[in-house]
């Protein structure tokens, strides 16, 4: 059933683009004849007219303009525009417009209702919609980070009809997530990285939702990165699918949030500061990609970088975060997070620890 439906909507598409290929062939013939039946008859009486002549004459009849500048004024120049402007032309290229109109207003209808096709790359995919406040609150703090001020994003989710709210570059695409054609509409291919909200904080089966969602969309594209929502910390082996596949423990931060203010009050408005994008000096995070040939003890290194202005808070190896220094040296493959004002590559940090 569903074969025989997707071959009748493909040769619906198929005779619709003949169909539009046959109107664009009339209409060139209708210009191209009438042009040359002006040329032909009415530069006996006129010598001064050109081929040019006629093509102009020919385009502003047949788009209804009529400027009146240009004329025929012979039986047989006549006779050429009766029959290839008013009785073909005309006809042909009025039936054109409309289609045009259709098929924009087609465009904006499935773009508006999620069932368009995204042509965007390097944009962020925000995977599911557990509420207008929240899928907003997370776009506004990814656009406040000054290298993704102008990014575009692509919001999927099968919940929605039409995205209820309208921000500039951000699109929907209406359709299942765990549907490879689903993300191929949103030009997974392309994309440049991925987060995946859980649907509910209350549905236990959320995580392996996500974490389904987090296979197949690394399956189809090996080098986006993910960044996924987890609400259990044992759920975390149904992640294990790629190292571009990173978690965060919402539900556990918050609670761990609300004990710290607890019992040293204070702690969640540095938290706030240095986890928004909204406030200068924020967390960051650079990778170790090369090291000098002799060992360098964190101690220096977070030294060091303290008197360039730069607070390194942790450093993550193999998925596991260092918050004390003592004893660890600096490895390629580290992530050295910090906080600064501004987020600095590799080669500008190496540079302040040589």
């Amino acid at each position: 059933m569903f074969y025989s439906l997707g071959r009748m909507v493909r040769q619906m598409r198929r005779r619709k683009e003949i169909g539009v290929a046959v109107l664009l062939g009339i209409i060139v013939i209708s210009i191209m004849g009438n042009t040359l039946t002006f040329y032909f008859f009415d530069r006996v009486e006129r010598p001064e007219i050109t081929i040019w002549d006629g093509l102009w004459f020919s385009i502003v009849s047949i788009t209804t303009i009529g400027y009146g500048d240009i004329s025929s004024s012979t039986l047989g120049g006549r006779v050429g525009t009766a029959f290839f402007i008013v009785l073909v032309g005309l006809a042909t290229f009025t039936t054109a417009i409309g289609m045009a109109v259709d098929w924009i207003a087609d465009s904006r209808q499935k773009e508006r209702t999620g069932m368009g096709k995204s042509g965007l790359r390097g944009h962020l995919m925000i995977i599911n919609f557990p509420g207008e406040s929240r899928v907003r609150a997370v776009i506004k703090e990814y656009r406040d980070d000054v290298h993704h001020g102008s990014a575009e994003v692509v919001i999927v989710s099968d919940k929605l009809l039409e995205l209820p709210f309208h921000v500039d570059d951000v699109s929907f695409i209406r359709g299942d997530p765990l549907d490879e054609e689903t993300h191929e509409r949103a030009n997974i291919a392309r994309a440049g990285q991925a987060i995946i909200l859980s649907p509910s904080h209350e549905d236990p089966r959320s995580d392996s939702l996500v974490a389904s969602i987090a296979f197949v969309m690394n399956n189809m594209n090996p080098e986006i990165d993910i960044v996924a929502e987890c609400l259990d910390l044992k759920h975390a082996a149904l992640f294990n699918v790629s190292p571009r596949v990173n978690l965060v423990y919402t539900l556990q931060l918050a609670n761990n949030l609300l004990v710290q203010e607890a019992q040293d009050p204070g702690v969640s408005i540095v938290t706030q500061a240095i986890t928004s994008n909204q406030i200068e000096g924020t967390l960051s995070t650079t990778y170790v990609e090369s090291i000098p040939t002799e060992a360098k003890p964190y101690v220096s290194v977070a030294k060091q970088l303290l008197d360039s202005g730069i607070n390194l808070v942790g450093v993550v190896r193999d998925r596991t975060a260092k918050v004390s220094f003592d004893g660890i040296d600096l490895a390629e493959g580290d992530g050295l997070v910090y906080v600064a004002k501004t987020r600095h590559s590799w080669e500008a940090l190496r540079g302040l620890l040589s």
